[in-house]
């Protein structure tokens, strides 16, 4: 993998495996994974369905437990939190993004923003809301903050969807094809947003994909298939992304 200096790295993973089920049929979707996600920079893991990126998310995040090895967000060793604690440093270090955009239907944009606060049994204090108002202007809702999800677009939902990712300040942004369920003119927009994400704000992004186009805006590519690490670049345009998977295509 590549090289990293400790201090620039946001996410650390070794030996990674997982296997599902048991008996003579397990299937082994990470086996013997190591990465480290750079800080500050976009990675973009891909794979065609199967090949294990999603999996690898879901232990990254902490959302599931690895079979065997070792995670780290920063310096804090996520393997072997017990649940309560893995949810509350989810809710404080780490911000979401997926496909099927995960808004609560009974609640307004605003609503739904802030969400994360609720949550925390918290209230938002003035400097985050000022924060959260940046976004919300930046990224154009500042009409929409009193519509329901079902009064809004599906580019609309998903900007409502990185905002409340946004409003903690997390560590790192994990978004799980985020321009899965959008057109092609709203999946651009999304993608220039977490790409804005990186560079204005100094946010970690690891975006998990299987498109050349969205994995286009990462500093880094990574390709898996079949539950390993078979190639690890600096990515490029999406025709330079296409045509070395289709070059090295395992």
């Amino acid at each position: 993998m590549t090289s990293q200096t400790h201090l620039a790295v946001a996410v650390s993973a070794r030996g990674i495996t997982k296997t599902f089920g048991r008996g003579e049929a397990p299937v082994q979707a990470l086996r013997g994974i190591d990465l480290d996600i750079a800080a500050g920079q976009v990675t973009a893991i891909m794979g065609q369905s199967g090949s294990g990126k999603s999996t690898l998310l879901q232990v990254l995040a902490g959302l599931d437990a690895p079979t065997a090895g070792r995670v780290w967000l920063g310096q804090k060793e996520l393997t072997g939190l017990r649940d309560e604690e893995l949810t509350l440093l989810r809710r404080e270090r780490l911000g979401f993004v997926f496909q099927s955009f995960n808004l609560l239907p009974a609640l307004t944009a605003a609503e739904n923003i802030r969400l994360p606060f609720l949550l925390a049994g918290g209230r938002v204090t003035a400097e985050r809301q000022a924060w959260i108002d940046a976004v919300v202007e930046r990224l154009g809702l500042v009409e929409r903050l009193e519509h329901r999800p079902s009064e809004l677009s599906g580019g609309q939902q998903q900007r409502v969807a990185i905002t409340r990712a946004l409003a903690t300040r997390p560590e790192v942004i994990f978004a799980d094809e985020p321009t899965g369920a959008l057109d092609s003119a709203s999946g651009s927009e999304v993608l220039a947003l977490l790409r804005t994400a990186s560079v204005e704000d100094g946010q970690t992004v690891v975006v998990i994909t299987h498109d050349s186009g969205t994995a286009s805006i990462a500093d880094r590519v990574v390709r898996m298939h079949d539950g390993v690490i078979v190639d690890d670049w600096a990515g490029g345009t999406a025709e330079q992304i296409a045509q070395r998977v289709l070059g090295k295509a395992a």
